[in-house]
């Protein structure tokens, strides 16, 4: 993939943390074995990475997440907060406390992925009923800004408050029917909000 990135002269890679979360030390270890190989590689190619926590992962939840990129420590390693995930990033905290996720990450905080998505953790937890009870499926949408729970003023006032100044990703997957207008009025909500208007 480093190698077709190369070809393409794109100078960014997205990752995720993956391996299981019930297996969560065996797949860290495994995780630090691979950036040994792979960081050498990055650096002499030039290209850039981004790291996303993501639901069913070794790492599920933003601080965590956000800690492990900084034990890196390259300045072209940095974050992906992944909007849609934002329910599963914030762990048990029933409130999602977008800011302080993202505030967490800092200058750290270089890519975002834009949809929305239900609390699966509202409703006493009962939001979705999965079988059999205690599945541990990780349950999450990427929806249209407006169609979920996700809180679109904290989150871009958020960006805003930071400077952000990375990539900013429409990354709605529900809609395959309608993806042309879906994706048209994504990029229109995502310029006009990183413009500040």
């Amino acid at each position: 993939m480093i190698e077709i990135t190369v070809d393409l002269e794109c100078p960014l890679m997205n990752s995720e943390f993956n391996g299981r979360p019930e297996r969560a030390a065996e797949s860290e270890s495994a995780f630090w074995r691979s950036l040994q190989e792979l960081l050498p590689v990055f650096e002499r190619e030039g290209i850039a990475l981004n790291l996303e926590a993501h639901p069913d992962d070794f790492c599920e939840e933003n601080t965590p997440a956000v800690d492990l990129v900084r034990a890196i420590n390259k300045p072209w390693v940095n974050y992906l907060y992944c909007a849609p995930h934002t329910f599963h990033l914030s762990g048990s905290d029933p409130t999602a406390d977008i800011a302080a996720m993202m505030r967490y990450a800092g200058d750290k905080l270089q890519h975002v992925h834009v949809a929305d998505s239900f609390n699966h953790k509202g409703s006493s937890g009962l939001r979705y009923i999965l079988n059999p009870p205690g599945t541990p499926a990780r349950i999450h949408q990427h929806l249209d800004i407006g169609q979920g729970e996700v809180d679109w003023d904290t989150f871009f006032g958020t960006l805003r408050e930071l400077g952000f100044d990375g990539v900013a990703t429409a990354c709605v997957f529900a809609w395959e029917e309608r993806a042309r207008e879906s994706s048209a009025f994504m990029l229109d909500r995502i310029r006009k909000e990183l413009a500040g208007s």
